[in-house]
């Protein structure tokens, strides 16, 4: 894990050998941070959500509640992480670290645009066969009426990608800009965190209701997917949650 990040996070940055080396010592710091401060919220959330389903709380709003308090860990976990990114990013803005930087979006962002250029059919395929992989992980074998659910919401949401790279577009557009300021430390883990979390506000306020919609469609289906489940697909996203949740605890002690 801490080898992804790190490509991940140099792919952007034009870093010298003793940068690279410092750009590990923060990836594991972050890591570390993550790894005891946030998995046994993690490992609560999932065994609450176990929880509630074994008691035969998996009604409308249950599931909110349950996708609410995902958000709010969600926001945590941003908020801790942002720090360590603002450490590094003082380090990287001068004109040409944030040329670099920017023609690196860029190629990513046409990468995913080649991606996304297939023809629908394609895409709500790769779509469906994502879904299925992943509620097949949970529930085990679909019945058909389970996977008509995913068919129809595979076909909702096919175009969504494209709404969500152009989203990203325009919120890397507005970052390059602010870094071109020469912000403080505590000015970029200030703004990331509000663009993270409330980028609406900043740039493409449309955004917020496509999420919310996405949310609440999302919702609908998880809903709709446990209401005609069996006894025995709910027995085993029982047992697969509290799998995650000893996990999570066994890797943060």
């Amino acid at each position: 894990m801490d080898k992804f990040i790190q490509d991940e996070i140099a792919y952007f940055l034009d870093l010298d050998e003793e940068e690279e080396v410092l750009l590990s010592q923060k990836v594991t710091e972050m890591v570390n941070w993550h790894r005891t401060s946030m998995l046994p919220s993690y490992a609560a959330y999932l065994t609450n959500i176990a929880d509630k389903l074994d008691a035969g709380r998996y009604g409308s709003d249950d599931i909110s509640m349950d996708l609410a308090n995902g958000r709010s860990l969600i926001e945590e976990t941003v908020i801790g992480l942002t720090p360590y990114a603002s450490k590094f990013l003082m380090r990287h803005q001068t004109v040409e670290d944030i040329e670099f930087m920017e023609k690196r979006m860029k190629t990513r962002r046409q990468e995913r645009l080649e991606q996304l250029s297939q023809p629908e059919d394609i895409l709500y395929e790769e779509r469906l066969e994502r879904l299925m992989l992943n509620f097949d992980r949970f529930l085990g074998n679909l019945n058909d009426a389970q996977v008509v659910l995913l068919e129809i919401h595979a076909r909702e949401i096919v175009g969504d990608s494209r709404v969500r790279l152009n989203n990203r577009t325009q919120r890397q557009k507005i970052f390059i800009k602010f870094l071109r300021k020469q912000p403080t430390e505590l000015e970029i883990t200030a703004y990331l965190n509000k663009l993270l979390l409330r980028g609406h506000v900043i740039v493409n306020p449309a955004h917020e209701a496509f999420s919310e919609v996405t949310l609440n469609r999302f919702k609908l289906l998880l809903v709709n997917m446990l209401a005609i489940s069996s006894p025995a697909q709910r027995d085993k996203i029982i047992s697969k949650l509290r799998e995650y949740a000893d996990d999570f605890k066994a890797i943060s002690s």
